[in-house]
């Protein structure tokens, strides 16, 4: 079983000056024993966090994971590349019959999986990352 840890800080540059603020990072868990990977943005699904956690689940699942398991416990907001990088994921597992999985997501973000239709294709909980 391997954890990868990415990131720790993000630099703002939407804002008028730039700073960098401190969010936790992204945990990246593969469990290759029982073909899942664990994966735990550390802040908001947008376009920085979502390239990085496109790239490293695309790498694991080079390994024939069968499901990926999204815990949106520390996501407030998705943006539309976040959106777009969940979709292909779920297009990615599906292809071989695997399964993504939302966990810990906020009723404002299962109602926007909803109002775009993309809550049909994943299985959304309320649980999180096995002990």
């Amino acid at each position: 079983m391997s954890v990868l840890i990415i990131g720790a800080t993000r630099n703002c540059a939407h804002q008028k000056s730039s700073y960098t603020r401190s969010h936790a990072p992204m945990l990246i868990r593969c469990d290759e024993r029982n073909k899942v990977i664990y994966v735990t943005p550390g802040g908001d699904l947008v376009a920085e966090e979502t390239e990085t956690m496109h790239r490293q689940i695309r790498e694991y699942l080079q390994h024939d994971m069968e499901t990926i398991v999204l815990d949106l416990a520390r996501v407030r907001t998705i943006d539309s590349i976040g959106l777009s990088t969940i979709i292909v994921l779920c297009k990615l597992i599906c292809k071989s019959d695997g399964e993504l999985i939302i966990e810990n997501a906020s009723r404002e973000l299962k109602k926007y999986f909803q109002l775009t239709r993309i809550a049909g294709r994943l299985t959304i909980s309320g649980t999180g990352w096995p002990s």
